[in-house]
Protein backbone atom coordinates (compact mmCIF):
# COMPACT_ATOMS: atom_id res chain seq x y z
CA UNK A 1 0.00 0.00 0.00
CA UNK A 2 1.23 3.38 -1.19
CA UNK A 3 1.68 6.53 1.62
CA UNK A 4 -1.24 8.80 0.12
CA UNK A 5 -3.86 6.06 0.83
CA UNK A 6 -2.16 5.62 3.95
CA UNK A 7 -2.24 9.16 5.20
CA UNK A 8 -5.96 9.05 3.44
CA UNK A 9 -7.49 6.26 6.13
CA UNK A 10 -5.71 7.34 8.74
CA UNK A 11 -7.31 11.49 8.13
CA UNK A 12 -10.84 9.61 7.90
CA UNK A 13 -10.33 7.53 11.13
CA UNK A 14 -9.56 10.72 13.16
CA UNK A 15 -12.64 12.61 11.84
CA UNK A 16 -11.29 15.84 12.69
CA UNK A 17 -14.95 17.88 13.18
CA UNK A 18 -15.19 21.20 11.14
CA UNK A 19 -16.38 24.24 12.70
CA UNK A 20 -19.82 23.89 12.15
CA UNK A 21 -20.19 20.87 13.16
CA UNK A 22 -18.04 22.05 16.36
CA UNK A 23 -20.66 25.03 16.77
CA UNK A 24 -23.47 22.63 16.41
CA UNK A 25 -22.39 20.28 19.11
CA UNK A 26 -21.53 23.44 21.49
CA UNK A 27 -24.96 24.73 21.10
CA UNK A 28 -25.12 28.04 22.86
CA UNK A 29 -28.18 28.73 24.07
CA UNK A 30 -30.04 31.82 22.18
CA UNK A 31 -31.26 35.41 23.75
CA UNK A 32 -34.92 34.01 23.40
CA UNK A 33 -34.24 30.66 24.20
CA UNK A 34 -32.94 32.38 27.43
CA UNK A 35 -35.41 35.11 28.05
CA UNK A 36 -38.34 31.65 27.67
CA UNK A 37 -35.89 30.03 29.98
CA UNK A 38 -36.16 32.42 32.67
CA UNK A 39 -40.20 32.79 32.66
CA UNK A 40 -39.95 36.45 33.88
CA UNK A 41 -43.38 37.28 35.04
CA UNK A 42 -44.91 40.21 33.49
CA UNK A 43 -47.09 43.10 35.01
CA UNK A 44 -50.16 41.63 34.73
CA UNK A 45 -49.26 38.28 35.90
CA UNK A 46 -47.43 39.69 38.97
CA UNK A 47 -50.89 42.00 39.56
CA UNK A 48 -53.18 39.39 39.49
CA UNK A 49 -51.03 37.03 41.74
CA UNK A 50 -51.32 40.08 44.49
CA UNK A 51 -55.06 40.42 43.99
CA UNK A 52 -55.23 43.70 45.33
CA UNK A 53 -58.36 44.45 46.65
CA UNK A 54 -60.95 47.40 45.21
CA UNK A 55 -62.40 50.24 46.59
CA UNK A 56 -65.98 48.62 46.38
CA UNK A 57 -64.88 45.34 48.05
CA UNK A 58 -63.31 46.76 50.62
CA UNK A 59 -66.07 48.84 51.67
CA UNK A 60 -68.57 45.85 50.97
CA UNK A 61 -66.79 44.11 54.01
CA UNK A 62 -67.13 46.75 56.43
CA UNK A 63 -70.30 46.72 58.20
CA UNK A 64 -72.63 49.48 58.23
CA UNK A 65 -73.63 51.29 61.08
CA UNK A 66 -76.04 53.23 61.90
CA UNK A 67 -75.87 57.25 63.44
CA UNK A 68 -77.26 56.36 67.31
CA UNK A 69 -75.35 53.66 67.20
CA UNK A 70 -71.52 55.60 66.21
CA UNK A 71 -72.88 58.12 68.78
CA UNK A 72 -73.84 55.30 71.40
CA UNK A 73 -70.49 53.42 70.84
CA UNK A 74 -68.69 56.79 70.69
CA UNK A 75 -70.20 57.83 74.52
CA UNK A 76 -69.64 54.08 75.57
CA UNK A 77 -67.07 54.00 78.55
CA UNK A 78 -63.62 51.30 78.18
CA UNK A 79 -64.92 48.21 79.54
CA UNK A 80 -61.95 48.30 81.83
CA UNK A 81 -64.52 51.16 83.63
CA UNK A 82 -67.14 48.61 83.93
CA UNK A 83 -68.50 49.72 87.34
CA UNK A 84 -68.44 53.62 87.19
CA UNK A 85 -69.03 55.96 89.88
CA UNK A 86 -71.64 58.89 88.72
CA UNK A 87 -72.00 61.96 91.16
CA UNK A 88 -75.63 63.27 91.57
CA UNK A 89 -76.20 66.86 92.33
CA UNK A 90 -76.30 65.67 95.93
CA UNK A 91 -73.22 64.26 96.10
CA UNK A 92 -74.55 60.44 96.67
CA UNK A 93 -72.30 57.70 94.23
CA UNK A 94 -74.22 55.44 92.29
CA UNK A 95 -72.97 52.27 90.97
CA UNK A 96 -74.09 51.70 87.32
CA UNK A 97 -73.72 48.61 85.28
CA UNK A 98 -72.67 48.32 81.49
CA UNK A 99 -76.36 47.58 80.77
CA UNK A 100 -77.48 50.42 82.56
CA UNK A 101 -74.66 52.88 80.88
CA UNK A 102 -75.04 51.91 77.50
CA UNK A 103 -78.92 52.31 78.10
CA UNK A 104 -78.41 56.20 79.62
CA UNK A 105 -76.02 56.93 77.12
CA UNK A 106 -78.85 55.96 74.45
CA UNK A 107 -81.49 58.04 75.82
CA UNK A 108 -78.92 60.65 76.29
CA UNK A 109 -77.86 60.45 72.54
CA UNK A 110 -81.90 60.94 71.45
CA UNK A 111 -82.55 63.80 73.69
CA UNK A 112 -79.28 65.67 72.15
CA UNK A 113 -80.48 64.24 68.36
CA UNK A 114 -84.29 65.27 68.96
CA UNK A 115 -85.33 68.78 69.25
CA UNK A 116 -86.20 70.19 72.49
CA UNK A 117 -89.84 71.49 73.05
CA UNK A 118 -90.11 75.29 74.70
CA UNK A 119 -90.82 74.87 78.34
CA UNK A 120 -93.80 77.08 80.31
CA UNK A 121 -90.66 78.41 82.20
CA UNK A 122 -88.73 79.74 78.92
CA UNK A 123 -92.09 81.01 77.24
CA UNK A 124 -92.63 83.07 80.69
CA UNK A 125 -89.48 84.30 80.21
CA UNK A 126 -89.05 85.44 76.59
CA UNK A 127 -92.78 86.95 77.66
CA UNK A 128 -91.00 88.90 80.51
CA UNK A 129 -88.24 89.87 78.21
CA UNK A 130 -90.64 91.60 75.55
CA UNK A 131 -92.46 92.99 77.69
CA UNK A 132 -89.55 94.48 79.40
CA UNK A 133 -88.56 95.88 76.46
CA UNK A 134 -91.65 97.29 75.19
CA UNK A 135 -91.42 99.28 78.93
CA UNK A 136 -88.01 100.51 78.03
CA UNK A 137 -89.22 101.33 74.74
CA UNK A 138 -91.95 103.57 76.33
CA UNK A 139 -90.10 104.96 78.47
CA UNK A 140 -86.94 105.72 76.19
CA UNK A 141 -90.03 107.66 73.56
CA UNK A 142 -91.35 109.13 76.54
CA UNK A 143 -87.99 110.71 78.00
CA UNK A 144 -88.01 111.76 73.97
CA UNK A 145 -90.95 113.70 74.29
CA UNK A 146 -90.36 115.12 76.96
CA UNK A 147 -87.07 116.16 76.15
CA UNK A 148 -87.99 117.87 72.68
CA UNK A 149 -91.29 119.48 74.59
CA UNK A 150 -88.71 121.07 77.16
CA UNK A 151 -86.40 122.18 74.09
CA UNK A 152 -89.40 123.61 72.39
CA UNK A 153 -90.23 125.46 75.31
CA UNK A 154 -87.38 126.78 75.99
CA UNK A 155 -87.23 128.15 72.48
CA UNK A 156 -90.54 129.93 72.69
CA UNK A 157 -89.44 131.44 76.26
CA UNK A 158 -85.66 132.43 74.74
CA UNK A 159 -87.91 133.68 71.54
CA UNK A 160 -90.53 135.78 74.27
CA UNK A 161 -87.46 136.92 75.96
CA UNK A 162 -85.93 137.76 72.37
CA UNK A 163 -89.00 139.64 71.52
CA UNK A 164 -89.21 141.22 74.86
CA UNK A 165 -86.00 142.20 74.80
CA UNK A 166 -86.41 143.68 71.06
CA UNK A 167 -89.29 145.71 72.90
CA UNK A 168 -87.24 147.14 75.72
CA UNK A 169 -84.42 147.76 72.95
CA UNK A 170 -86.76 149.73 70.57
CA UNK A 171 -88.39 151.67 73.75
CA UNK A 172 -85.94 152.53 75.24
CA UNK A 173 -84.05 153.93 71.58
CA UNK A 174 -87.63 155.90 70.96
CA UNK A 175 -86.98 157.21 74.39
CA UNK A 176 -83.53 157.93 73.49
CA UNK A 177 -84.75 159.62 70.25
CA UNK A 178 -87.41 161.44 71.63
CA UNK A 179 -84.47 162.65 74.34
CA UNK A 180 -82.36 163.83 71.51
CA UNK A 181 -85.08 165.52 70.02
CA UNK A 182 -86.36 167.12 72.81
CA UNK A 183 -82.72 168.44 73.89
CA UNK A 184 -82.20 169.63 70.26
CA UNK A 185 -81.70 173.02 69.06
CA UNK A 186 -82.85 175.30 66.30
CA UNK A 187 -83.69 178.49 64.51
CA UNK A 188 -86.75 180.22 64.80
CA UNK A 189 -86.85 180.80 61.24
CA UNK A 190 -85.42 178.89 58.22
CA UNK A 191 -83.14 180.60 55.65
CA UNK A 192 -82.76 183.67 57.77
CA UNK A 193 -81.42 187.04 56.31
CA UNK A 194 -78.85 188.42 59.24
CA UNK A 195 -79.56 192.59 59.18
CA UNK A 196 -78.62 193.94 62.28
CA UNK A 197 -75.72 191.68 64.88
CA UNK A 198 -75.56 192.21 68.87
CA UNK A 199 -73.94 195.18 70.19
CA UNK A 200 -73.82 199.06 70.77
CA UNK A 201 -75.31 201.04 68.62
CA UNK A 202 -76.55 205.15 68.94
CA UNK A 203 -75.46 204.59 72.45
CA UNK A 204 -77.62 201.78 73.18
CA UNK A 205 -76.83 197.85 73.51
CA UNK A 206 -78.51 195.79 70.86
CA UNK A 207 -78.76 192.84 72.89
CA UNK A 208 -79.91 190.38 70.23
CA UNK A 209 -79.67 189.34 66.03
CA UNK A 210 -82.47 190.42 63.96
CA UNK A 211 -83.13 188.10 61.02
CA UNK A 212 -85.29 189.74 57.78
CA UNK A 213 -88.09 188.03 57.31
CA UNK A 214 -91.82 188.33 55.77
CA UNK A 215 -94.66 189.11 58.15
CA UNK A 216 -96.44 186.59 59.06
CA UNK A 217 -93.49 183.84 58.92
CA UNK A 218 -94.19 181.19 61.23
CA UNK A 219 -91.79 181.35 64.27
CA UNK A 220 -90.76 178.14 66.08
CA UNK A 221 -89.80 176.89 69.59
CA UNK A 222 -85.88 176.27 69.46
CA UNK A 223 -86.45 173.05 71.73
CA UNK A 224 -88.42 171.94 74.97
CA UNK A 225 -90.03 174.38 77.00
CA UNK A 226 -92.33 176.72 78.66
CA UNK A 227 -94.03 179.37 77.60
CA UNK A 228 -93.21 182.45 80.27
CA UNK A 229 -94.63 185.30 78.99
CA UNK A 230 -96.86 186.01 75.99
CA UNK A 231 -98.28 189.85 75.28
CA UNK A 232 -97.29 192.97 74.14
CA UNK A 233 -93.89 194.56 76.03
CA UNK A 234 -92.80 198.14 75.48
CA UNK A 235 -90.13 198.70 72.56
CA UNK A 236 -90.73 194.62 71.54
CA UNK A 237 -94.39 195.06 70.41
CA UNK A 238 -95.97 191.46 70.56
CA UNK A 239 -93.50 189.50 73.20
CA UNK A 240 -93.41 185.36 73.49
CA UNK A 241 -90.71 184.48 76.24
CA UNK A 242 -89.97 180.66 76.65
CA UNK A 243 -87.45 178.90 79.14
CA UNK A 244 -86.24 176.39 78.03
CA UNK A 245 -85.09 172.93 79.45
CA UNK A 246 -81.28 174.12 80.04
CA UNK A 247 -82.67 177.60 81.73
CA UNK A 248 -81.80 179.53 78.87
CA UNK A 249 -84.63 182.04 78.01
CA UNK A 250 -85.28 183.18 74.10
CA UNK A 251 -86.82 186.69 73.46
CA UNK A 252 -89.19 186.43 70.02
CA UNK A 253 -90.03 190.69 69.45
CA UNK A 254 -92.08 192.48 66.79
CA UNK A 255 -94.42 189.57 66.55
CA UNK A 256 -97.15 190.40 64.44
CA UNK A 257 -99.40 187.19 66.39
CA UNK A 258 -99.22 185.11 69.22
CA UNK A 259 -100.42 181.64 69.39
CA UNK A 260 -99.43 180.31 72.72
CA UNK A 261 -100.23 181.48 76.59
CA UNK A 262 -98.12 182.15 79.32
CA UNK A 263 -97.18 178.11 80.99
CA UNK A 264 -97.97 176.46 77.96
CA UNK A 265 -95.57 173.31 77.11
CA UNK A 266 -93.66 173.29 73.64
CA UNK A 267 -92.15 171.07 71.49
CA UNK A 268 -88.77 172.26 69.15
CA UNK A 269 -90.37 173.23 66.31
CA UNK A 270 -93.48 173.98 67.82
CA UNK A 271 -95.44 177.73 66.23
CA UNK A 272 -95.38 180.00 68.80
CA UNK A 273 -96.99 182.93 66.57
CA UNK A 274 -95.84 184.47 63.25
CA UNK A 275 -93.32 187.49 62.46
CA UNK A 276 -94.22 191.02 61.94
CA UNK A 277 -93.42 194.77 62.38
CA UNK A 278 -94.73 195.67 65.68
CA UNK A 279 -92.93 197.76 68.80
CA UNK A 280 -90.11 199.91 68.00
CA UNK A 281 -89.17 198.56 64.32
CA UNK A 282 -87.55 199.78 61.24
CA UNK A 283 -89.03 196.86 59.17
CA UNK A 284 -90.40 193.31 59.25
CA UNK A 285 -88.07 191.26 60.86
CA UNK A 286 -87.17 188.49 63.78
CA UNK A 287 -85.76 190.22 67.21
CA UNK A 288 -84.10 187.21 68.73
CA UNK A 289 -82.19 187.11 72.36
CA UNK A 290 -80.88 184.82 73.99
CA UNK A 291 -80.73 184.88 77.84
CA UNK A 292 -78.54 181.65 79.14
CA UNK A 293 -80.34 180.76 83.03
CA UNK A 294 -82.67 183.59 82.23
CA UNK A 295 -79.25 186.25 82.93
CA UNK A 296 -78.54 189.15 80.74
CA UNK A 297 -78.52 188.45 77.03
CA UNK A 298 -75.31 187.46 74.72
CA UNK A 299 -74.71 187.21 71.09
CA UNK A 300 -77.13 184.45 69.80
CA UNK A 301 -74.24 183.81 67.02
CA UNK A 302 -71.64 181.92 69.21
CA UNK A 303 -74.17 180.46 71.49
CA UNK A 304 -75.95 178.84 68.30
CA UNK A 305 -72.61 177.84 66.86
CA UNK A 306 -71.77 176.02 70.18
CA UNK A 307 -75.21 173.77 70.25
CA UNK A 308 -74.57 172.86 66.91
CA UNK A 309 -77.26 175.11 64.94
CA UNK A 310 -76.41 175.91 61.47
CA UNK A 311 -77.77 178.84 60.03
Amino acid sequence: MSDRSHNARHRAGRQVPSEQSHRAEVQVPSEQSHRAEAQVPSKQSHRAERQVPSKQSHRAKRPTTSKQSRVVAGLALPTAATVALMFCATGAAVATSPKTQTGDFTQSAAAMTSPQPATATQATLRARHLKELEHAQAAATASHLQAVRENLALIRATAVARGVERKKIAAAAEVAKAAALAHSWRLPVTSPVLTSGFGYRWGRLHAGEDFAVDVGTPLASMSTGTVDFAGPESGFGNLVKVRYWNGMVSYYGHMSRISVNAGDKVDPGEIVGESGNTGHSTGPHLHLEIHPNDGDAVDPLPWLKAHHVAF
